[in-house]
């Protein structure tokens, strides 16, 4: 069963990683396995949410954003499988926060309960824009209520990281009193079910740049890190890393979906490419 850990040592774990020089790693994790192999690797958190298991079983992670399912079902079941592989890597989890048929208080106190170590807002409707945007956060369902569960948690001295997906919202998530803040840049591309169009990789950095220096005029101690668009694998990392002051990254897609894609593919091409000796029977007869 996975080590539980209060905020102050959460915190703790994340100043003695970047102490060391190293930038904060935390990742998403939709099945035990990966989260697992994750740990092994030396991820500083690992995050677990209803998108992951719709990633790994082949969809896309939007899947997690319609009505496919009881989000927070999905994250207390995938919490119990997570829990129960993972040794010391503190594990957060995701809460749908406008959920009508839940009392949210109870359930950041029963994902505490089940050794969760923190809290995030997924799923969260920071991904949606135009009208159907305005409509929900008027009809509270959308991201006001999402800052109120950080301001929950807080209240509650548990740890939360926050996705933001503007200035304003980061600003808002560091007055709530967020730990971490995910500079979200829009869906991960890259792979067969990414995103098809992402923002250009200058656009992203200075968009993730922006977001930082919102939430810290807020809370100069807020830690802010890199999150989704171009931001896909090492060397795309390197540049944001290069040109703002985020002191880290967050991925889904591409620690769990892509790493996956690639080196199962790349494993069946390097069996199929063996030569072999065998006498090809005769088939079919």
């Amino acid at each position: 069963m996975a080590r539980q850990h209060t905020r102050t040592q959460v915190l703790a774990r994340l100043r003695a990683t970047l102490e060391a020089g190293r930038p904060l790693v935390i990742g998403g994790a939709g099945i035990g396995l990966v989260a697992k192999a994750a740990e092994h690797g030396g991820i500083d958190l690992l995050m677990v949410y209803n998108t992951g298991p719709f990633r790994m079983a082949g969809h896309g992670s939007l899947a997690g954003y319609l009505a496919y399912g009881d989000s927070n079902a999905m994250t207390i079941e995938l919490g119990h499988e997570i829990l129960g592989v993972v040794e010391e890597t503190p594990v957060i989890g995701g809460i749908g926060a406008a959920d009508p048929f839940r009392d949210i208080p109870r359930l950041i106190d029963q994902m505490i309960g089940m050794g969760f170590s923190g809290i995030t807002n997924v799923p969260t409707t920071g991904l949606y824009q135009g009208d159907f945007r305005a409509h929900i956060d008027a009809t509270n369902l959308g991201y006001p209520r999402e800052v109120d569960l950080v301001r929950m948690c807080r209240e509650r001295d548990v740890f939360t990281l926050a996705y933001a997906f503007s200035p304003d919202e980061a600003r808002a998530m560091a007055a709530a009193g967020a730990d971490v803040i995910g500079a979200h840049v829009g869906l991960t591309s890259g792979g067969w079910i990414g995103a098809q169009k992402a923002m250009d990789i200058e656009a992203a950095c200075a968009s993730t740049q922006e977001m930082l220096e919102a939430a810290r005029s807020e809370r100069p101690d807020v830690l802010v890190v890199a999150h989704g668009g171009p931001f896909e694998d090492p060397e795309s990392v390197r540049r944001v890393f290069e040109t703002t002051d985020v002191v880290g990254y967050l991925g889904a897609s591409s620690i769990e979906r892509l790493p996956v894609e690639r080196a199962v593919s790349g494993v069946v091409r390097e069996f199929s490419a063996l030569p072999f000796r065998g006498v090809i029977p005769p088939i079919g007869r």
